[in-house]
This record gives structure tokens, C-alpha cells and sequence, in this order.
């Protein structure tokens, strides 16, 4: 890498993720520009460091600093992403790899209530949303690799209750609790990528992130079915945790901590204990109580949903998308069992046309969503992050399509196929609403 790149991408975390995200965020990443102040909408005055240099306040050693993150190799840097890109995969594949094993849940607890059956499966979707709220912030106080580890530790133990659960309330609890832990690393990666990886190179990983965020819940599934059809259902959750655990192993070893602002305090602390200087602090830290520094990061969530439409519109837009994935999930055993006489593991096959349907579009909507901000942005002469958001049209309008040809189909028995390529013609949709959802809260935040 040549001087003028790294001192150019040195400029560019000093402006983004030098900083830390509990005081402010960035107005626009691309364009490089100023603190932000997202509570009171303007920017944040110049502080005294930003205007004279302070000799107490500690920095990276200069744009080629091994310590941070960006400077390490790129082998490592890929393999960091990799790896998380694994775990992710481990956690999501959890989402639906039950679903297949459903009737055979209901049937050993003797319950014939479908609607407990579908509560099975998407009820850990709820836990990935409400783990966040806590676990979200905690990631800038600790840092990511505690947060990894312990979100990992959890959801094995939580997989192991739900193997070994003597009831239907029992596994209804510790599945929401799965999906509790599982949201760790469903949170946390995107910021990994961004610890790692200049805005400007950050498409080909986060597109990884995607393969493992969405492929989980599609192939999952696929093992599922055969799994509990010859060992029973309560192996669909042993080989979740024997891959869970073998990936949460491999993150332990080999994860080093890559959130900038807890790697500068620990230099602080370091400096403090060998000069003495108790005045010393990391850019951009004011040494704020961990009690306001949580209740700043889990009150901005809210305040952002609340008075920012942009972030608002995606939540709700992506909640009403992957609640309809999901309940999309709960139907093929009633549609592919009952009405086509699809055995246990014929059933789990049904889920590779969603998994098709994913890979098409990402292959596709990577470089639609490039193109047409590269696009917007020659047309107005400069760039906004509301411009990875105009493909989400094209997500738009699959998933009903999708979601319509698979309901009219199944209903009057049109030849199975027909349905499974309409499930793909809905991954399809997914695929490009989380790639253009994703891109854009990326360069927010």
C-alpha cells in the first residue's frame, strides 16, 4: 500500500471510526465530513483537541500503526471476516433448521395446535430482535470480542436446554433465549466489517455477510429434515451445537479485539500505569461513566427510530419482510406435507429454492446497488447514503409476486415445482432489500 493510501484512509477513520460512536456519528461517511451530532441534529462544536494539539490525549502512532485494525495484513483482515461470517452462519442456520421437525415436536408433546408449532420456529426471530437492545451497546463499552464470546457460550447452552427440554413451553422459552444470543453476532458483525475495512472496500464483505446472515435460515432446513426424519428432532439442536461450538472455539482463539475506541483505552491504560499520568485519555473519550455510556447506546437506537424517517422506514420496512420470510418458513410442512405428500426429507429440499433465490440476487444486486449509486451520484454531483435505497424497488416488487404465485399455486395444487420457484423468486426479494438495507445503515453509522 503506498503512503498516499494510508495516510488517505488514516484521514478517513480519524473522520468515521476513530470516533466514538456513543458521542457522535458521521453526516455522510463518503463525503468524509464533519462530527455529528444525531441528538441535537446539528454538529458538534470544535472541541480543544480538534483546534490545538493536547498532549494528554492519545492517538494512533500515525497512519501506519500495527496496533490498528486497518493496518493489519489483509490475509488477516479476511480471515477476521471469514470467520465471523462462519458464526453468523452457525447462529442463523438456527432460525429454521427446526422447522422441518415441527410435526414431530407437536406429536411426542402430544399438542396438535398448529399455531404453538409455528410459535417454535419464529419465536427465536423475536430474540434476535430484542437481544440487541441490551447487547448492541455493550459491544462499545467491552468491546466485540467479549461480546462474541459470551453471545457464543450462550447459545450453546441455550441449544443444549432446547436438545434436552421435557416440555413445549420449555423449548417455546429457550428457543426465544437462542435467539437472544444468537442476535449477538448478527449485530455485531456489521461493525466488525466496518472496524476492518475502509467504507470504500466494504461491499465484497459485507456481500459475505449476507451469504451467512441469509443462507443459514435457508439451508438449514435442508439438514434438518433428514436429521430429525432418521435420528429424531432433538438432534436438529445437537448439530447446532456441535457447529456453533466448533465455531465459537475458532472466534475465541483467533478473534483479536478491533473496536478502535476500546483498543485506544486500553492504550490509555497502559501509558497511565508506566508514566504515572492519570490525565491521559483516548481521542475522542470524555471518560464518561459506563452507566451514561450505556444509557446514551440504548436510548440513540430509539431516538433514531423515532425522529429519524430514513432509519424508521428501513425498520419497519425490513421487520415486515423477514416476519413474512419467516412465516413463509412455518407453512411448508402444512403446504408440502399435507397437500403434496412430501416425506420429512423431501420437505427439508423445498428450502433450496429460497436458497437459490438468494444466491441469484446477491450475485446481482451487489452490482445493481453499485451501479445505480454510482449513477445518482454522477447526476447530482455528489453522494448521499439515500442513494443505495432506489433497488429496493426491485426487492419491492419480487416479494409480493413471489409471495402471490406461492399462496395461488399451493391452493389449487399446481404442480409442486411451481411453489418452490415461487419461494425463490421471494429470496430473490429478500437478497436485494438486506444488501440495499444493510449498504445504507453501513454509511449512517
Amino acid at each position: 500500500m503506498t503512503d498516499e493510501k494510508r495516510n488517505a484512509e488514516y484521514a478517513e477513520q480519524q473522520t468515521v471510526s476513530g470516533h466514538s460512536s456513543v458521542n457522535y456519528r458521521t453526516a455522510d461517511e463518503n463525503e468524509g465530513t464533519r462530527k455529528y451530532d444525531i441528538e441535537q441534529k446539528k454538529p458538534f462544536p470544535a472541541t480543544e483537541s480538534e483546534n490545538a494539539h493536547d498532549p494528554n490525549e492519545v492517538d494512533w502512532d500515525g497512519p501506519t500503526d500495527p496496533h490498528n485494525p486497518r493496518n493489519w495484513s489483509a490475509w488477516r483482515r479476511g480471515m477476521l471476516v471469514g470467520i465471523i461470517t462462519c458464526v453468523v452462519f452457525s447462529t442463523s442456520i438456527a432460525s429454521s433448521a427446526v422447522a422441518p421437525a415441527v410435526p414431530q415436536i407437536l406429536r411426542e408433546f402430544n399438542s396438535n395446535n398448529a399455531e404453538i408449532g409455528t410459535l417454535v420456529v419464529t419465536i427465536e426471530l423475536l430474540g434476535t430482535g430484542v437481544g440487541p437492545i441490551l447487547m448492541g451497546p455493550m459491544s462499545e463499552v467491552v468491546g466485540r470480542r467479549i461480546i462474541y464470546n459470551c453471545a457464543n457460550v450462550g447459545f450453546s447452552a441455550f441449544t443444549i436446554g432446547c436438545a434436552l427440554t421435557p416440555s413445549l413451553g420449555g423449548l417455546v422459552v429457550l428457543r426465544f433465549l437462542q435467539g437472544c444470543a444468537a442476535s449477538c453476532s448478527l449485530n455485531n458483525a456489521g461493525g466488525t466489517i466496518s472496524d476492518l475495512v475502509p467504507i470504500h472496500r466494504r461491499g465484497f464483505a459485507m456481500s459475505m455477510y449476507s451469504v451467512g446472515f441469509l443462507l443459514g435460515p435457508a439451508v438449514g432446513p435442508v439438514a434438518g429434515s433428514f436429521l430429525a426424519a432418521a435420528k429424531g428432532w432433538r438432534w436438529v439442536f445437537w448439530l447446532l451445537l456441535i457447529l456453533n461450538g466448533t465455531m465459537g472455539v475458532i472466534c475465541a482463539l483467533t478473534y483479536k479485539e478491533t473496536y478502535a475506541p476500546v483498543i485506544l483505552e486500553r492504550k490509555v491504560k497502559k501509558l497511565r500505569k508506566k508514566t504515572g499520568n492519570r490525565a491521559l485519555y483516548a481521542k475522542d473519550q470524555r471518560q464518561l461513566p459506563v452507566r451514561t455510556v450505556l444509557k446514551r447506546a440504548i436510548t440513540r437506537p430509539v431516538k433514531m427510530f423515532l425522529f429519524c424517517p430514513v432509519v424508521s422506514g428501513l425498520a419497519v420496512y425490513n421487520a415486515v419482510v423477514y416476519g413474512f420470510t419467516y412465516l413463509l418458513f412455518s407453512t411448508f410442512s402444512v403446504v408440502f406435507e399435507d397437500q403434496y405428500q412430501f416425506d420429512q426429507g423431501r420437505l427439508g429440499l423445498v428450502y433450496l429454492g429460497l436458497a437459490i433465490g438468494f444466491l441469484v440476487s446477491l450475485s446481482i444486486a451487489s452490482v445493481v446497488n453499485d451501479q445505480t449509486h454510482a449513477r445518482l451520484t454522477r447526476k447530482h454531483g455528489a453522494t448521499k447514503p439515500e442513494f443505495r435505497l432506489e433497488s429496493l424497488i426491485y426487492g419491492a416488487i419480487a416479494i409480493p409476486i413471489g409471495f402471490f404465485i406461492y399462496g395461488w399455486t399451493a391452493q389449487y395444487h399446481v404442480d409442486s415445482a411451481v411453489p418452490i420457484v415461487a419461494t425463490g423468486i421471494v429470496g430473490f426479494g429478500v437478497m436485494f432489500t438486506f444488501v440495499s438495507s444493510t449498504r445504507q445503515t453501513v454509511v449512517l453509522g
